[in-house]
């Protein structure tokens, strides 16, 4: 079997477990868009700040608009459609510009994403008290190094480099063109 063919092999397998996975998650009890936030426990917000927080984070994560996962199974489509056409080694150099794009079209919408998070939570912190000021930097510092493990809350950057002497995927490994 060549790279392409086990490359699309691959994409599509992660693309199926990232789907069960949000469905997985999406159905535990105690989450969903009617859950209490964990900021509000933690944070001890008052109604007025509960609210505040909702708007703000409902406003980040439209970002993107409402078809933000079709463009993004829109641009996966694309790109392995692409490949198929592409099974030669002839064709190779082809096959690595097509993702190196692809990288570069992800990046893009990932920075669109961590953008409006930021924001979001400048603006979290514009409606805190002081002493939940502190509070929530220190949860912002503790679920950044923490990393992975629950994802209630606000979505973290969770890439990590790959740990030593692993193989990256092609298409995280790929630095947009014009960005080497």
């Amino acid at each position: 079997m060549t790279k392409a063919k086990v490359l699309l092999a691959v994409a599509f397998v992660v693309t199926f477990a990232a789907g069960a996975a949000v469905g997985l998650l999406m159905s535990r009890p105690g989450q969903g868009p009617h859950a209490p936030s964990w900021l509000t426990a933690e944070l001890g917000l008052s109604d007025q700040q509960r609210e505040q927080m909702h708007q703000i984070w409902s406003e980040a994560m439209r970002v993107g608009g409402p078809d933000r996962w079709e463009r993004r199974r829109a641009l996966s489509q694309r790109r392995d459609e692409r490949v198929a056409a592409l099974l030669t080694e002839a064709q190779r150099p082809q096959y690595d510009g097509i993702l190196l794009d692809y990288a570069a079209e992800l990046d893009k919408l990932d920075q669109e994403r961590k953008q409006a998070f930021e924001q979001a939570v400048e603006r979290t912190k514009q409606i805190l008290t002081p002493e939940q000021a502190r509070k929530y930097a220190e949860l912002l510092e503790e679920r950044r190094k923490r990393g992975s493990g629950d994802r209630r809350g606000p979505p973290w950057d969770r890439r990590r480099p790959p740990p030593e002497g692993t193989e990256q995927p092609a298409d995280e490994r790929a630095t947009p063109r014009g960005g080497e």
